[in-house]
């Protein structure tokens, strides 16, 4: 017999992604990287094309505009911007076990997710269905599995107190378990994503940079320690109370900040009222959004796909303009000739996820629309979007300025190049081209040719060198070249004064 659902939790894990098969590691080449095949054999993963066969999939799929779509679902044809993938490697005896301040929680699995965006984003989606606890206070003690990419603070016992799991089991399917206890040594080791989901990732992706090789691909948590949450929670009595002001939104915020001692603060700082939060209320739901989580508390439990897709482009853009400007930070530490093809690398990604993935409205529905809206603002996808297009402006100009350095450089050599041949091209052209006359044939046993050369070649580009290149500043390099050019100058014009010109 099927059990009712009281509660459903997804959890994203938003990671970056970067393939080592390349040999020049500071370009930013995921968006050719995507388009390998390697990406279609990953293990334990079905790659899943858009396809609708019920009315759900429908539904979903003309929920959303357009152009929205095709960063949502991947299609047999047409640009490549995100890869979907199932993980098929559950069962019926699969479960997820959590224990949390001496009470264990087992839940069912539901679908597990895998998006691999085109900007260097992948955002892992782990679905559970609770079916048995309905106190609210074992609702939010599920929810602090969102913790768990790595501690947040040490020692483990202190995270803890703070609404930390004692431990984790995960059974996938009879061949596959692990435990996650967190008695890694976490000073040698520190970041070191979970085991539980780096299992559930498999083979290729690796997060430790002494475990990177060739066709590995080496990940890294962007948004810190923590996954973001969504629950959609079932329970009339506490929306009518809400609803009514029989209670107030407190209860909500506690099972959106998911630590006991933030609960306590945001009590002290907020006590005319929240402003880390936003609400929506309607007839029959409660919704609750903060950076961490959106939470939904509802008279009936909803299907929680639409939800998770608009939760994953918000997560997905966060992701990515962070990346992005990680990026920007690392090269612009490169030598100048790695520079500028690095920057150009970003700047192409960066107008692609303006162009793709960057969305202003998502839906027609008033009630998505608000919520998306409200996860931008508490996740401040505008204000980080104007941060980097201001970087990106900034260190474009910066190449530019490279490149014309670059340009003026080469030009200025050829001026005097091309300064210094006009002389010598007179000389000739004046004297006509007899000097050697009979010995024509073996002209460089010619005593005379180097004093010719040095009269008619050499000091004239010597002199043009020093004109082109004269500088005020008073440099090591330049007082060096100044003394050399002078010192080469002064013997070319003595060898003449001495010797002739070897006319």
């Amino acid at each position: 017999m099927k059990k009712n659902v009281i509660s459903e939790h997804v959890f994203l894990f938003p990671f970056t992604w970067r393939s080592n098969s390349e040999k020049n590691h500071y370009l930013f080449l995921q968006h050719l990287q995507i388009q390998k095949k390697d990406f279609e054999k990953l293990s334990n993963w079905d790659l899943s094309y858009v396809s609708i066969e019920e009315d759900k999939d429908y539904n979903e799929f003309v929920y959303f505009y357009k152009p929205v779509r095709a960063s949502l679902y991947t299609f047999p044809k047409g640009a490549l911007i995100v890869r979907n993938y199932c993980y098929h490697g559950l069962s019926e005896e699969s479960c997820f076990v959590i224990g949390v301040q001496g009470k264990e929680y087992v839940l069912d699995i539901g679908k597990i997710h895998l998006k691999i965006y085109k900007t260097g984003i992948g955002i892992l989606s782990l679905g559970f269905s609770n079916t048995s606890y309905t106190d609210a206070k074992d609702i939010q003690n599920i929810n602090s599995f969102s913790k768990c990419v790595y501690p947040p603070i040490l020692p483990i016992q202190k995270a803890k107190e703070e609404l930390f799991p004692d431990y984790i089991k995960l059974k996938l399917n009879r061949e596959q378990k692990i435990e996650e206890h967190f008695n890694t040594n976490y000073h040698q080791e520190p970041i070191t994503i979970t085991p539980i989901i780096m299992t559930i990732l498999g083979s290729p992706f690796v997060c430790r940079a002494n475990k990177v090789k060739s066709g590995s691909i080496f990940i890294e948590p962007i948004l810190g320690s923590q996954m973001f949450c969504l629950c959609l929670y079932k329970n009339p009595e506490i929306v009518d109370a809400i609803r009514n002001q029989t209670v107030d939104t407190k209860l909500v915020e506690s099972f959106m900040m998911i630590n006991k001692k933030i609960i306590e603060h945001e009590e002290e700082q907020n006590a005319g009222g929240s402003s880390s939060f936003y609400f929506v209320k309607s007839e029959s739901n409660v919704y609750g959004i903060s950076r961490f989580s959106l939470i939904c508390i509802s008279k009936q439990v909803l299907k929680s796909k639409l939800y998770d897709q608009l939760v994953t482009l918000v997560i997905m853009q966060r992701a990515t303009l962070l990346s992005l400007s990680t990026e920007i930070a690392r090269v612009s530490t490169l030598p100048k000739h790695d520079l500028v093809p690095a920057i150009e690398s970003i700047y192409e990604i960066y107008i692609q996820f303006i162009n793709q993935l960057y969305f202003r409205e998502v839906t027609e529905d008033i009630q998505g629309g608000t919520i998306y809206d409200k996860l931008s603002d508490k996740l401040k996808i505008k204000e980080e979007l104007d941060q980097l297009d201001f970087e990106i402006n900034e260190v474009h100009e910066y190449a530019t300025l490279i490149e014309q350095s670059q340009s003026k450089f080469k030009v200025q050599v050829l001026t005097i190049i091309g300064g210094a041949l006009v002389i010598p091209t007179f000389a000739t052209g004046f004297f006509g081209m007899n000097i050697f006359k009979e010995e024509i044939v073996r002209w460089w046993l010619n005593k005379n040719v180097g004093l010719w050369m040095n009269g008619y070649v050499f000091l004239p580009i010597l002199i043009m060198v020093a004109l082109c290149t004269w500088s005020q500043r008073k440099t090591r390099w330049n007082v060096i070249k100044n003394i050399i050019l002078m010192l080469l100058i002064f013997m070319s014009i003595m060898l003449i004064v001495t010797c002739g010109c070897g006319l």
